[in-house]
């Protein structure tokens, strides 16, 4: 049970929050036009003097005129103004809020930093994961076959169309990775060597590990696929690299 509650999706608190903000916002606002609409033209004009008496006063920290300078330079003329104070209370904002998220975050511990959210994101992948491998069960790595259900294939081809296709090409011709498609490997061409280098990488060459992505399952599934790909030969396939393989006389691997 603590496993599946972990699995759960949070409420989406943002999402609600910023409904509610979104609520309040159009109340007010309707609440703004109606009392436009129905206060007299007079109030309305004085009501609008001192919006701009406000508003001049935020963006140049005074009422009046502003000073001028008495150079000019190509056509700019330079004024004598203050930090406007809409910029200066922005700014003390900001150092307030860096020193009560310092104290909460880093004296108190009442927040959770991201480092922390990084470690229990990742536990609960690993959670997750280990859910995942003990409902599928295990794999014998040393009696691997290729798959030839074509559901499977199916579900293989789009999981390496979405992960594979930036180094072998959409049809496993190659591109910065070799042709899948030929007789040629350098890693070897049986299920189980296809297997292996799927699941440890080829670092050197910049194929991650996918272990930590794809179950074991998944991975026999990956490589029973490339496996299915051998004689397609796609248009501008790559040149051959690596070994030709031949399969032994009691292989039962298909395409060999």
């Amino acid at each position: 049970m603590i496993a599946v509650a972990l699995l759960l999706p949070a409420p989406d608190l943002a999402g609600h929050a910023a409904l509610v903000l979104t609520g309040v916002v159009t109340i007010l606002a309707v609440l703004v036009v109606l009392v436009v609409l129905v206060i007299p033209a007079e109030d309305r004009a004085r009501a609008a003097a001192a919006w701009e008496r406000i508003r001049d006063y935020l963006m140049t920290g005074t009422t009046g005129r502003v000073t001028e300078f008495d150079h000019t330079f190509d056509g700019i003329r330079e004024l004598d103004n203050r930090i406007p104070p809409w910029f200066t209370t922005l700014f003390l904002a900001t150092v307030l809020f860096a020193a009560v998220y310092l104290v909460n975050y880093h004296v108190l511990g009442n927040g959770t930093v991201m480092a922390d959210e990084y470690k229990v994101e990742v536990a609960a992948a690993d959670l997750q994961r280990r859910i995942l491998l003990a409902s599928e069960g295990t794999i014998d790595e040393n009696a691997l076959k290729a798959l030839t259900d074509p559901e499977v294939l199916k579900r293989a081809g789009e999981v390496f169309q979405k992960n594979c296709v930036s180094c072998h090409g959409a049809h496993a011709e190659g591109i910065v990775g070799p042709n899948l498609t030929d007789r040629y490997w350098i890693h070897g061409g049986s299920i189980k060597d296809v297997y292996t280098t799927i699941k440890m990488g080829v670092p050197a060459k910049g194929m991650i590990s996918w272990q930590l992505v794809f179950t074991p399952k998944q991975i026999q599934e990956l490589a029973s696929y490339v496996l299915s790909l051998q004689g397609s030969n796609p248009i501008n396939g790559k040149q051959p690299e690596g070994t030709l393989f031949v399969p032994p006389p009691d292989s039962t691997q298909a395409h060999r």
